[in-house]
């Protein structure tokens, strides 16, 4: 004899909520790792152009500043960027957190459901070999 237990459909639903935000965290640090990845090549280009700067002619230099102040641009771009995604990342952990917490609650009460269903049984059974205990002593049947 087996009982459903009566919030399964919130239990599950609970799980793919956790799911989900799992999904949306990860694709956030995705980002994230990819902004990083971006402003570490950036960086890497400002660094190699100011080096071929110094030795590059008066007539160019013109053109070399140009690029580095675009380079620098970009990157500041990417670290405002970048500052949003951690903001992102620190609301989204504290999501998946409350789903996970959501989740255990529901599994603490079907476990508590398990738990009040077999001793229920338990003191039915306990009932009927009470009865049958009686009923044999009634009949003399011992």
């Amino acid at each position: 004899m087996k009982k459903q237990f009566r919030l399964q459909k919130v239990l599950e639903y609970r799980e793919r909520i956790v799911e989900i935000e799992k999904g949306k965290l990860s694709a956030l640090n995705t980002k994230l790792l990819e902004n990083r990845n971006a402003i570490m090549a950036i960086q890497k280009e400002i660094d190699s152009k100011v080096e071929e700067s110094d030795s590059a002619p008066a007539a160019m230099m013109l053109l070399y500043d140009k690029y580095i102040k675009k380079l620098n641009d970009q990157k500041s771009v990417l670290i405002k960027t970048r500052k949003q995604l951690e903001t992102a990342v620190e609301i989204q952990k504290k999501k998946v957190l409350d789903s996970i917490e959501r989740h255990k609650v529901m599994e603490k009460l079907k476990e508590k459901h398990i738990e009040n269903f077999r001793s229920y049984l338990n003191k039915e059974e306990m009932k009927l070999i009470d009865e049958l205990a009686v009923s044999r002593s009634g009949r003399g049947d011992e």
